[in-house]
């Protein structure tokens, strides 16, 4: 499994667990699922463990989407 398809399975994968019982597809977007501050250093939290990668709370500002934020993984896990 390449590094992208990892991430965005994890991605996919976490935000199913932060937001259970909601579809989750790879435009699902953070904000637009009604995440909060605590919603986001839970997942940021559970990614961080999940991939062995930082992942700041700030990377869901700029990459609020599951597709994007698992673009931002996989450059993080390239690294």
């Amino acid at each position: 499994m390449s590094h992208s398809e990892t991430a965005l399975s994890l991605v996919l994968d976490t935000f199913a667990s932060v937001f259970p019982n909601t579809k989750i597809l790879p435009d699902s977007d953070f904000f637009d699922l009604g995440g909060d501050s605590l919603d986001l250093v839970t997942l940021c939290d559970r990614l961080e463990r999940l991939s062995g990668c930082e992942l700041h709370p700030s990377s869901l500002l700029y990459h609020p989407t599951v597709s994007e934020l698992a673009a931002e993984l996989t450059t993080r896990m390239s690294e």
